[in-house]
């Protein structure tokens, strides 16, 4: 009788380490979950801590670019640090180099490998748009590429609103300095930005999309980044691949060697 007994207490216990082994894993509660509201001033300052924690990024990318005039996609690499500098190298059907594009220190430069020439000033924008069919203010909308809010420093918010299946937020907001509107839609479950769009009166300046969230370390980032213009009819689309984050990059990443005036170009 006490064998029967101890076998059957035996089986119990394997039945409870096996329910227990099949169990699946609780995932963290997102912090604003356990409020019981949240302000637009706390939605807001998620993305600034988030962004500020992105010290750099470098990604291998498949960059498209779309305008009424043509259609191209390009290998590229891509590096940016600190939201303020960045670096994008584009390669041709071989793998060669065909152009290396920085923004570094509130200046754009172009390089041409193939010349061995580089270009500053409005040549580049004459350049990019030659090379890819558009132009791009890289001081204006370099953040996007990294999930951040354009000139979140001076939005200000008019009015919120959850959508009617309870899955967004939506911040109507204006920029204080240049006026306009500025719409945002946040992830209701991770306050993460989806999509962006800009006004001034009742054209759209230029709209965002942040698609493909996921998670490279301790960090989101969105493998998937769509920035359109609508009156021009321009639309950059970006798909990271391997993307690695806060990783030292080199001194010289945003720097070209100083060339002779024979071949530098203003």
């Amino acid at each position: 009788m006490v064998k029967r007994h101890s076998f059957f207490l035996f089986l119990i216990f394997i039945f409870l380490i096996l329910s227990w082994g099949c169990q699946s894993r609780v995932e963290p509660v997102a912090p604003h979950f356990l409020k019981d509201s949240i302000t637009t001033g706390y939605v807001l300052k998620r993305q600034k801590d988030r962004v500020e924690k992105i010290k750099n990024l470098k990604s291998f990318t498949r960059t498209t670019f779309l305008s009424h005039k043509l259609k191209q996609s390009f290998r590229q690499t891509l590096a940016v640090q600190d939201s303020k500098s960045i670096r994008v190298d584009t390669f041709g059907l071989f793998g060669q180099t065909v152009g290396v594009f920085t923004h570094h220190k509130g200046r754009t430069v172009f390089f041409d490998p193939a010349n061995g020439r580089y270009f500053a000033g409005p040549k580049v924008q004459n350049l990019m748009y030659k090379i890819l069919g558009i132009r791009l203010d890289f001081s204006e909308y370099l953040r996007i590429f990294i999930g951040y809010i354009p000139r979140l420093e001076f939005l200000k918010v008019l009015s919120s609103r959850l959508n009617s299946d309870r899955t967004q937020y939506i911040l109507q907001l204006t920029d204080i300095q240049r006026g306009g509107s500025v719409t945002i839609q946040f992830s209701a479950m991770t306050l993460l930005p989806l999509e962006m769009v800009r006004k001034l009166g009742p054209r759209t300046i230029y709209s965002v999309t942040w698609q493909g969230y996921e998670k490279i370390g301790d960090h989101n980032l969105a493998h998937l980044v769509t920035l359109s213009f609508p009156e021009k009819k321009e639309t950059i689309r970006i798909k990271y691949k391997n993307p690695v984050i806060n990783q030292k990059l080199p001194l010289d990443t945003f720097q070209f060697m100083k060339a002779s005036s024979s071949n530098k170009n203003q």
